[in-house]
């Protein structure tokens, strides 16, 4: 599995059944056909499955193990990292205890069920939970945990308002109609990794990204005064995106940093983006689940 860069980012009446009569009702199926067209079209578009969990448990204590069986004897799952790296992104693999480490590589103090993670459930044996554990950097797909160690946690709908809120933190930007009617768009810049774009989709209250539908992003001045404000292409199947100061918003004031100001794109180039990253079908799909006592939080699961 292809390291994913991190990144990173977030968070739709009725009739009274007295009122409904037989034009009503013709009204009511010409409305269905046209919300499931849209529908199979946006669906069509991102190609992602329904969101894969429904139960959830979180951390309650520290030093918590995740083991290879349903025993506190069996292997644990353990991370490897560089030794000798001296930057952010250093190597690191996942394995369990009893199968020999790498040269180069030591043995990592990290807790990976540590207090207040959370884990989805794929299933229950004995006195222990059965969890997702394959993320953007650990190819183990589950392992056990004790019952005593953790609680159940509850996720709750992501509502397009909920993400385009004022006080939200995420540069978020929701397409409410048309043929990509629930495509999201989250911005993310942070002075190390630098601006990332993410192109997902809202689906049953979970937003879905594909993981490749990352875009590496940059505020180019020389785009001032050319025909396009907005230049996207990909290149060794990595997508760049570069667009003029017309467009940008101030991310960091004191560094005098920019990123996308999703706002301000029009609807034709919202749709350049799509079409440009969707001639890509993505190996892995980021679920990302709100819970409230803890946010927005991300799983990745293989795409169907």
């Amino acid at each position: 599995m292809k390291t994913i860069k991190t990144i990173l980012f977030v968070m739709l009446c009725s009739m009274p059944i007295p009122m409904l009569t037989a034009n009503c009702t013709g009204k009511k199926t010409v409305e269905k056909a046209e919300t499931t067209e849209t529908t199979e079209k946006t669906e069509s578009v991102m190609k992602v499955a329904s969101p894969p969990f429904k139960q959830f448990v979180v951390v309650t204590t520290e030093d918590v193990g995740l083991y290879k069986k349903a025993d506190t004897n069996s292997p644990t799952l353990v991370r490897w990292i560089e030794s000798e790296c001296e930057s952010d992104f250093c190597e690191n693999f996942y394995q369990w205890s009893d199968q020999p480490g790498k040269s180069g590589y030591e043995l990592s103090p990290e807790i990976i069920a540590y207090e207040s993670r959370v884990f989805p459930v794929l299933g229950e044996e004995g006195n222990f939970y059965k969890v997702y554990t394959l993320n953007e950097w650990c190819e183990i797909e589950s392992a056990y945990i004790s019952k005593d160690c953790v609680g159940n946690i509850e996720s709750t709908s992501i509502k397009t308002d909920m993400l385009e809120a004022e006080d939200n933190y995420l540069n978020c930007r929701v397409v409410k109609d048309g043929k990509y009617k629930d495509v999201v768009f989250i911005d993310e810049y942070d002075e190390l990794n630098g601006e990332n774009l993410q192109v997902g989709v809202l689906k049953d209250g979970v937003i879905a990204i594909p993981s490749i539908y990352n875009i590496d992003c940059q505020m180019l001045p020389e785009l001032e005064g050319t025909s396009e404000d907005l230049d996207i292409k990909e290149d060794e199947g990595s997508f760049y995106l570069n667009y003029n100061k017309s467009l940008s918003m101030v991310a960091e004031k004191e560094y005098e940093s920019y990123q996308l100001n999703l706002k301000k794109l029009s609807p034709e180039q919202l749709t350049k983006i799509i079409d440009t990253v969707t001639t890509k079908q993505p190996e892995y799909v980021k679920y990302m689940y709100h819970f409230p006592a803890q946010g927005l939080q991300s799983f990745y699961y293989m795409a169907k």
